[in-house]
């Protein structure tokens, strides 16, 4: 049986690039940390390195290793985690991930509202296009993000949140509460980088009508898009709570508020699965009654 332990100086050696370097950093000796990773790799069935003198270079096979090895320590890890939490008396813990805005204005508030007995969560933030990816390599055990979910997990539609125009106090706009696309389109706008769910929403929503835009400022961070806004750069397209004074309008298409659901996805098999279920359900009802949030429009799913 492989032990974790050798999986462990399997990362070192690829994180320190040498066996050597790898074995200092360890406290072994390096002539044992050798015959280690080849006892490593007898037990695989095949070289994970090429040894030469400047150090050791993965193989192909060390390569589809890597990703595994460090799943199999990040499990490992949570495991650990989760073991000693309940040693003390709480309640199984877990992981969520969530792109950073979820995390701001979502995920951060709802926490705000548990008790010292509901279940620890911690919290990673990653890029939307990250999110899903991360719940199936294994680095969290709950993924909230805009659809789809992946396919295999349980999934929860939480809300449908409105997509809002950003403009100062001071703007030509900025009495109106809703605009039509076709309008919005004709002011420079500041909008997010193609991977998140808000940026693909309002692009659709463009294309449907047969027109195009032209971009003042693109970012990664919708704060960053609101700061732009409020020193006049242009409109910011994003759904986050609004900032710096900014008057928010609601961005229409064909006479409907345009939205963007958000979903919690988690796998059916997690260790925290019983622990997982009903915060999801507790934060779709805190987020339905979040400003410019709708209800979901489906129920459950299992995909």
């Amino acid at each position: 049986m492989m032990e974790l332990r050798l999986v462990r100086y399997f990362l070192a050696v690829i994180d320190h690039g040498s066996i050597t370097r790898a074995a200092a950093h360890l406290s072994v000796a390096q002539p044992s940390l050798s015959r280690q990773m080849r006892q490593l790799e007898a037990e695989l069935g095949g070289h994970l390195f090429e040894r030469s003198a400047t150090g050791v270079r993965l193989t192909l096979s060390g390569e589809r290793f890597a990703g595994m090895a460090r799943d199999l320590i990040s499990r490992a890890e949570a495991a650990q985690t989760a073991m000693a939490v309940m040693a003390a008396g709480h309640a199984m813990p877990f992981a969520v991930v969530a792109p950073a805005t979820t995390v701001a204005d979502v995920v951060a508030p709802f926490l705000a509202t548990t008790g010292p007995d509901s279940p620890a969560i911690t919290v990673r933030e990653e890029l939307p296009s990250n999110v899903f990816p991360a719940l199936l390599a294994g680095q969290a055990d709950l993924a909230i993000s805009s659809g789809p979910p992946p396919t295999g997990m349980i999934s929860l539609p939480l809300v449908r949140f409105a997509v809002w125009a950003y403009v100062p106090q001071g703007h030509r706009m900025a009495h109106r509460r809703q605009v039509a696309v076709p309008q919005l389109v004709e002011e420079p706008l500041i909008v997010l980088g193609r991977s998140h769910g808000t940026r693909q929403l309002f692009d659709q929503a463009v294309a449907d009508a047969g027109l195009g835009y032209r971009v003042a400022f693109e970012t990664d961070t919708p704060q960053i898009a609101q700061a732009l806004a409020a020193s006049g750069r242009g409109v910011a397209i994003v759904s986050d709570d609004p900032r710096y004074g900014l008057h928010r309008i609601a961005i229409e298409v064909d006479g409907d508020p345009l939205r963007i659901p958000l979903f919690a996805a988690w796998n059916a098999t997690s260790y925290a699965a019983e622990s997982i279920a009903p915060r999801a359900t507790a934060l779709a009802a805190f987020c339905a009654a979040r400003p410019g949030a709708s209800a979901p429009r489906r129920a459950v799913i299992t995909a």
